[in-house]
């Protein structure tokens, strides 16, 4: 009887460690950025998977509201990832990533539209917060854990973080922009068509 307490303490105990795990890599994520530390934010971040992530919802919000079927959006969908891959490419390093959470924008590299929103706070500033960011975190499996960042913000003006598991280190695999993002990177991707 005492092992078998024992035991279930100890699977219970990597259970909540395992369940923790993804915001404390979040956690770690959001002191590199606010060092400026390109390495670990580089060690945090898979690229490939971030630039897929902001492909994918941008042309989906392209093309949401296009009466196209089949055939159509299939080439409507390759025209516009190659006139969205520019665009997306000045998220896809760790200077631009670390300047879209510090200030909402990669002012940096894109300059600061007029109707940006307010910077993602990685760091959470209370237990009760902390809690609600942990409740209202969606899980696919055991590998991907999506977290909403501004959680008191309506779901629309939100960042949703996803974070992946690859082999033993959680990573930052997705970013969903909030809407007012995705329509000015629309707007940039339309003009640098021209």
């Amino acid at each position: 009887m005492r092992w078998t307490l024992r035991i279930s303490f100890l699977l219970f105990l990597a259970w909540a460690i395992f369940l923790v795990s993804p915001f404390v890599a979040l956690y770690d994520l959001s002191k590199a950025v606010e060092a400026r530390d390109i390495d670990r934010i580089t060690e945090r971040v898979n690229f490939n998977a971030l630039r897929t992530s902001l492909s994918s919802q941008i042309l989906n919000e392209y093309l949401k509201d296009r009466d196209l079927e089949g055939q159509e959006r299939d080439m409507a969908a390759e025209a516009g990832a190659a006139v969205l891959n520019p665009v997306i490419e000045q998220f896809i390093n760790p200077e631009a990533l670390a300047d879209l959470f510090e200030h909402g924008w990669p002012e940096k590299t894109m300059g600061r539209p007029e109707n940006a929103p307010p910077p993602p706070r990685l760091e959470i500033g209370s237990l009760r917060e902390a809690w609600r960011t942990f409740l209202f975190s969606e899980t696919e499996g055991f590998r991907i854990v999506t977290i909403p960042i501004r959680i008191d913000q309506p779901k629309d003006e939100q960042f949703r973080i996803t974070m992946r598991l690859r082999d033993t280190t959680w990573r930052l695999s997705g970013i969903e922009l909030p809407t007012a993002l995705r329509e000015e990177l629309i707007k940039r991707a339309a003009v640098a068509s021209r």
